[in-house]
C-alpha cells in the first residue's frame, strides 16, 4: 500500500510543480512604439575636409576630370588636321571630336571615356576607317548621364 501510494505521489508532483510555474509567468505587456525613421549621419571630421576638397576640385576645374579619348590624327598641317575632323564628323556623327594644338602639333581626338575598357571599344569601331587611331589619357569633359 505504501509503495502504490508512493507511487501515486511521484506521478503526480511534476503536474503539480508544472501548474504552479505556469501561474507565475504572466505575458509581457505590449508596449507600441513609434519608430523614428529619420536618418542622422555622423561623419568624421576628416570626411568632410576631403567633400570639400573634392567640390572645391570640380569648381576650379569646371567640371573637366582626367579620362581618355581616341586619337586618330597627330601632325603640323592645321588644314590637314581640320580636314580629318570634318571627315571624321562625316564617317561617325554620333561622336564628338576635338581639335587640339600642342606646339608644334595638332590633334584630333574622339570622345569622353571615363575608363580605358570603354575608350577601347569605340576604337574597335574607330580602326577600320583610322587604322592608326588609339587611346590616350586626356582631361575630358563629363560624358552625359543616361
Amino acid at each position: 500500500m505504501k509503495l502504490s501510494k508512493l507511487f501515486i505521489i511521484f506521478l503526480f508532483v511534476p503536474f503539480f510543480m508544472s501548474a504552479q510555474v505556469n501561474d507565475t509567468i504572466k505575458p509581457a505587456p505590449v508596449v507600441v512604439n513609434v519608430i523614428d525613421t529619420s536618418a542622422h549621419i555622423i561623419e568624421a571630421p576628416s570626411v568632410k575636409t576631403t567633400m570639400f576638397k573634392v567640390q572645391e576640385y570640380q569648381r576650379l576645374s569646371h567640371g573637366v576630370f582626367s579620362g581618355y579619348r581616341i586619337q586618330i590624327h597627330f601632325g603640323q598641317d592645321r588644314n590637314a588636321a581640320k580636314q580629318v575632323q570634318s571627315d571624321f564628323s562625316g564617317k561617325f556623327p554620333y561622336f564628338t571630336s576635338y581639335l587640339v594644338y600642342q606646339q608644334p602639333y595638332f590633334k584630333v581626338s574622339v570622345g569622353n571615356y571615363r575608363t580605358k575598357l570603354d575608350a577601347v571599344r569605340c576604337l574597335n569601331q574607330i580602326k577600320k576607317s583610322y587604322p592608326g587611331a588609339f587611346v590616350v589619357k586626356e582631361k575630358i569633359n563629363p560624358p552625359y548621364l543616361q
